[in-house]
C-alpha cells in the first residue's frame, strides 16, 4: 500500500468516528486497511472469474448545442473527464445536482454516440466497442418492472432470454436461486412486484430485483443509475452492501451515479469521481477526498461527511467570481502528479480483449420466452382481458337487443349497416385501451434491448401471438350474442366471416395503436393522434364522404383507411349471403326479389359503393395492413433500440 493511501484510510477512519467504528459489521473491515486486502481478495475471486474488465476515460468531451435568447451555442457537459474503473472495486461518480453525473454514466456504457464525444474510452486497452453493451449490465434510476410478475419469475424470464441455449432449465433455475440469495430476496422471492395500485415488494426489495434482472447472466460490468434514490437509509444501505459484496467476490467492474451517501455508504465505495459542472475536481481513493482538499485549503471539519463538505465547498466556489475553476485546475493538476491513469492504463492488458456474442439465445427460444411472459401479463391485466371481455358482451347484447329482429325491409337495410358501422367503428375507437400497457412495457422493452436481451423482431412477433388468441375470443363472444339477436345473414359461412372480420379489425386496430406507441412520448399524445387518425380514416372510408367527392389530394387517405375494407367486406357479407341475395328489401314485394321489387341486395351495395367488391380480395388487404403497420411497428421499436443519446 502506498503511503498515500495508507494516510488515506486513516483520514477516513477518522472521519468515522468511535460510534462507526462500532458497527464495522456493516463495513467490510478491508474498506478501512487499504488496497493491498483488496487486491488479494480480488486476485482470488479472478482466478475462479476469468471474465474481468477494467474501464479507462481518457479526457472525454461531451458537448451539445443549445439555443438562447443570444442565438445558439454549444454546452459543455463533460469537459476533459478522465477516470479508471477497476474491477473488483465500486467507482461512484458524484457531484451536485447538474454536474453531469448521469451524462458521464451514459457516456462509460456506451448510451452516448460515441461519434458525439471528444476523447474516447478503453475497456482492457482496447477501445470499446458495441459488443461492450451486451456484456455489460445496466440498471436504470427508475424500475421498469412487470408489477405482475413474481421477484422468481421475473429474474427467471430474465434468465431465459440471457442465459445461452447450451445451459439447462435445471441450471437457470438454479442460478435465479443462486442470485436470490445473493440478493437477500429469499423472504419475497413469491411475492409479486407491484405497484400503485397493486401492492408488492418494498422500495429497497424492488431495486434490487432490477438489479438481480441484469445481473442474473453474470455480467463482468455493471452500471448503476442513482441505486440508492427514494430508499431510506437501511435500504440504501442494503443495497450498495449487496453491490460491494458483487465486486469483492466476483471481481465484478461496478460504476454508479450517487447523489450523497452517508458515512455507511461512503466506506462501501472504492473510488470517487467528483465532478462540478461537467468538469473533474476529484478523482482517486474514497478515504483521499479529505486530504485532496486540505491541499486546496480546505480543512475538512472533524466528524462531517467529507463528501458533503466538498459539495459545500464546490457551492461556495460557484457563487465566487472566478467560479469553480481553480479547484478543476488544481485538480488536473493532481491528478498529473499522481499519474494513477497511466498505471492502470497498462495493468489490465493482461485481461483480454471483450469478447461477446450478440444474443444468447435464438430467435426462437426468445419468441417462446416472450410469448410465456406476455400471456402471463395479459391474463393477470384485468383491466385489458376481463375487463374488456365484459364491456364488448355487455355492448353487443345492447347493440342487439336494439335492432332486434330488424327483418327485410327499409328500415331493416339501415338497421343493418347501422349494426355493421357500429362494429367497427366501436372497435376502432376504443383501441387505445392497450396503450397505457403498451407504454408502460415500453419502458422495460428499452431497457432489456438496450444490453442485448432478445431481438426486436421476437418482441413484435410476439405482441401479435400473445393478443391474437385474445382477440379471437372477444370476436367469437361479441358476433355469438349480437349476429343473432339482430338476425344478420343466416348460415355457417355468413357468421364465421363475420367472426373473421370482426377479428381482423381488432388485431389491424391493436397494430395500429402499437405502432403509435412506438412514436409518441406519453399516453396524452398518443391517444390524440390515435383518436384523430381514426377519426378521418372512419370519414374519408366512402361512406360518408362519396369516393368521386373526395378532392385527389385525400384519395390517398382513403385507400389506407382502416375503415373502408372491412365496411365493404362486410355488407358484401350481409347481402351476397344466401337467402339475403334474392330479398327484396322495399317491404312491399313479400320479401322476394321480382321484376316489382324497388330495393333489391345488388341496389343496396351499389348505392354504398360497395357492388363491384370481392370480400375476399378486401380480406386479403387488410390482412397487408396489419403486416404493414406490424413492420412499422418493428421499425420505430428498432429506432428505440438503437438509440442513443444526443
Amino acid at each position: 500500500m502506498s503511503p498515500f493511501d495508507v494516510e488515506s484510510a486513516a483520514v477516513l477512519a477518522g472521519q468515522l468516528g468511535a460510534p462507526e467504528r462500532n458497527g464495522a459489521a456493516l463495513i467490510d473491515a478491508h474498506m478501512l486497511s487499504g488496497d493491498s486486502i483488496n487486491e488479494m481478495a480480488v486476485a482470488e475471486s479472478v482466478k475462479q472469474h476469468q471474465k474481468t474488465y477494467d474501464l479507462l476515460a481518457q479526457k472525454v468531451t461531451y458537448k451539445i448545442g443549445s439555443k438562447t435568447a443570444e442565438g445558439s451555442r454549444q454546452k459543455i457537459l463533460l469537459n476533459d473527464v478522465s477516470t479508471v474503473a477497476r474491477h473488483g472495486e465500486i467507482l461512484a461518480v458524484v457531484g451536485p445536482s447538474g454536474a453531469g453525473k448521469s451524462t458521464f454514466l451514459d457516456a462509460i456504457s456506451g448510451r452516448i454516440d460515441g461519434s458525439d464525444l471528444e476523447g474516447g474510452f478503453l475497456v482492457n486497452g482496447a477501445p470499446m466497442d458495441a459488443s461492450f453493451r451486451r456484456l455489460s449490465g445496466y440498471v436504470m434510476q427508475d424500475d421498469q418492472l412487470y408489477p405482475l410478475l413474481s421477484v422468481r419469475e421475473t429474474l427467471m424470464f430474465s434468465a431465459r432470454l440471457r442465459l445461452p441455449s447450451s445451459m439447462s432449465a435445471a441450471e437457470k433455475a438454479a442460478r435465479v436461486e443462486k442470485t436470490i440469495a445473493e440478493l437477500g430476496l429469499a423472504s419475497c422471492a413469491d411475492t409479486r412486484i407491484g405497484n400503485e395500485s397493486a401492492r408488492g415488494i418494498s422500495g429497497g426489495e424492488k431495486r434490487r430485483v432490477s438489479i438481480g434482472v441484469d445481473l442474473i447472466h453474470d455480467p463482468s460490468v455493471l452500471f448503476l443509475d442513482e441505486p440508492t434514490s427514494g430508499l431510506d437509509s437501511t435500504a440504501a444501505l442494503n443495497v450498495v452492501q449487496t453491490l460491494h459484496t458483487m465486486a469483492r467476490a466476483r471481481g465484478r467492474t461496478i460504476v454508479l451515479t450517487i447523489h450523497q451517501p452517508s458515512f455507511r455508504l461512503l466506506a462501501l465505495i472504492d473510488r470517487l469521481l467528483l465532478l462540478a459542472r461537467g468538469s473533474p475536481v476529484y478523482h482517486g481513493p474514497t478515504a483521499g477526498l479529505g486530504d485532496h482538499f486540505r491541499r486546496f485549503g480546505r480543512h475538512v471539519v472533524a466528524h462531517v461527511n467529507q463528501l458533503e463538505f466538498a459539495l459545500d465547498v464546490i457551492e461556495e466556489l460557484e457563487q465566487s467570481p472566478e467560479g469553480i475553476e481553480p479547484l478543476v485546475a488544481f485538480s488536473r493538476a493532481q491528478l498529473e502528479a499522481a499519474g494513477p491513469l497511466a498505471r492502470a492504463a497498462a495493468a489490465p492488458s493482461a485481461l483480454g480483449r471483450p469478447r461477446a456474442d450478440k444474443f444468447a439465445t435464438s430467435f426462437a427460444s426468445q419468441l417462446w420466452v416472450l410469448c410465456d411472459r406476455g400471456a402471463r401479463n395479459t391474463l393477470r391485466t384485468k383491466e385489458l382481458f376481463t375487463a374488456r371481455l365484459v364491456i364488448l358482451c355487455t355492448s353487443s347484447f345492447i347493440l342487439g337487443s336494439l335492432f332486434f329482429r330488424i327483418g327485410y325491409t327499409p328500415f331493416g337495410v339501415q338497421a343493418r349497416v347501422s349494426y355493421i358501422i357500429f362494429v367497427i367503428s366501436s372497435i376502432l375507437f376504443t383501441s387505445t385501451q392497450t396503450l397505457p400497457v403498451f407504454l408502460e412495457e415500453r419502458l422495460i422493452f428499452v431497457r432489456e434491448t438496450s444490453r442485448g436481451a432478445y431481438r426486436t423482431s421476437a418482441f413484435v412477433v410476439a405482441q401479435q401471438l400473445v393478443y391474437a388468441p385474445f382477440f379471437l375470443l372477444l370476436a367469437v363472444a361479441f358476433c355469438a350474442i349480437s349476429y343473432f339477436m339482430v338476425g344478420m345473414a343466416a348460415g355457417t359461412e355468413p357468421f364465421l366471416f363475420f367472426v373473421l372480420s370482426v377479428w381482423l379489425v381488432l388485431i389491424v386496430a391493436n397494430t395500429f395503436v402499437l405502432f403509435w406507441g412506438a412514436v409518441v412520448p406519453n399516453v396524452i399524445r398518443g391517444n390524440i393522434l390515435v383518436f384523430y387518425a381514426t377519426a378521418y380514416f372512419w370519414l374519408l372510408s366512402g361512406f360518408f364522404t362519396p369516393l368521386q367527392t373526395i378532392p385527389w389530394y385525400w384519395i390517398w387517405a382513403h385507400y389506407i383507411s382502416t375503415f373502408k375494407y372491412p365496411l365493404e367486406m362486410l355488407l358484401e357479407n350481409e347481402f351476397h349471403a344466401p337467402g339475403v341475395t334474392n330479398r327484396c328489401f322495399d317491404g312491399v314485394n313479400d320479401g322476394l326479389v321480382t321484376p316489382n321489387c324497388t330495393l333489391t341486395p345488388g341496389d343496396i351495395l351499389g348505392g354504398l359503393k360497395a357492388g363491384g367488391v370481392h370480400k375476399w380480395v378486401n380480406t386479403g388487404i387488410y390482412v397487408a395492413f396489419f403486416f404493414a403497420y406490424s413492420f412499422f411497428f418493428y421499425l420505430m421499436l428498432l429506432r428505440q433500440t438503437n438509440k442513443t443519446r444526443k
